[in-house]
């Protein structure tokens, strides 16, 4: 946080209410099952902007931080409440618009409660994540479509600007990878990251895909807007299943969003299947009508 904005005092949050400092760790009432240990807490206490709240009366909690490492979106990792749950949700909310969020997002994946508890503080079902899987995957020659595959190489400054400008035309503004999320995940193991290219040299579409042992999952195919349509996507498509099949990869997952009919149809075609235990919704509440000193969000895209 800029020093002009004290750690322990947020505008607008109730006395009682405090940004969690390291020292403040041992007076949490912390939940039998978090999926934090205490001193992981006091690393995320430590971060610039602190976005980790607490009430001091009953111990009660919340650990908040980037969503997908954007700087413009935070996320609820852990809300360790029940009587002061809404409490601290809104103060979350004003704390992220105080640092300059645009948006808050909470995840079932980290935190799951009734719809009514998130209406209740303003926030609106913003996506229905929906997952499939491929649960038979034989590794073969994959069907190009006259693309050229590379690997992403993350020291080539012109491949890596190329790369983002792809991803933010393919995407909505929430799905965007900035360029700290792309360093983390791909220098998470198991991950690769694939290029095509046309004909012509134009970077055309991207895959991204993780494997671990024997199950692999895709994380991100994108293509072109303008190219659309032409089978680029399903040559991308075939050629991350088949790489993870050659690495070992015997069943393959990939999530997409409800609303995506293109992406839902292509996976279905080519053989993913439904896992619908696993689905989950994200919720969301946009902070343009929020407005703390300086630190507004910007305009709307």
């Amino acid at each position: 946080m800029t020093d002009s904005i004290a750690r322990s005092r947020i505008e607008t949050i109730p006395e009682h209410i405090r940004v969690v400092e390291p020292d403040d760790v041992r007076s949490l009432r912390m939940l039998w099952d978090s999926r934090f240990s205490p001193r992981e807490i006091e690393r995320v206490a430590e971060r610039d902007p602190p976005l980790s709240l607490w009430n001091t009366r009953s111990g009660e909690y919340l650990i908040g931080g980037p969503w997908r490492h954007r700087r413009e979106i935070s996320t609820i990792l852990e809300l360790g409440a029940t009587a002061g749950a809404i409490d601290l949700v809104q103060a979350y909310v004003n704390l992220s618009a105080q640092v300059g969020m645009r948006m808050v997002i909470v995840s079932e994946q980290a935190e799951r409660r009734k719809r009514e508890f998130y209406e209740s503080t303003s926030f609106e079902l913003t996506e229905e994540i929906i997952i499939y899987e491929l649960v038979r995957v034989r590794a073969g020659a994959p069907r190009l479509n006259g693309l050229t595959f590379r690997s992403f190489d993350s020291s080539n400054r012109a491949m890596f600007d190329e790369l983002l400008a792809l991803d933010h035309m393919s995407f909505p503004w929430l799905w965007w990878n900035g360029e700290d999320e792309f360093h983390e995940y791909h220098s998470a193991p198991g991950v690769e990251i694939d290029i095509a290219y046309d004909s012509t040299g134009r970077m055309v579409a991207y895959t991204g895909t993780t494997r671990f042992r024997t199950w692999g999952h895709l994380d991100r195919v994108a293509v072109a807007p303008d190219l659309q349509g032409r089978g680029l996507g399903r040559a991308a498509l075939d050629f991350a299943v088949m790489s993870l099949a050659r690495s070992g990869a015997r069943r393959v997952g990939l999530s997409t969003q409800a609303r995506n009919i293109r992406s839902r149809s292509l996976y279905e075609t080519y053989g993913f299947r439904r896992s619908a235990s696993h689905d989950y919704r994200l919720y969301g509440r946009r902070l343009d009508d929020i407005r703390i000193g300086d630190a507004q969000p910007d305009g709307e895209d």
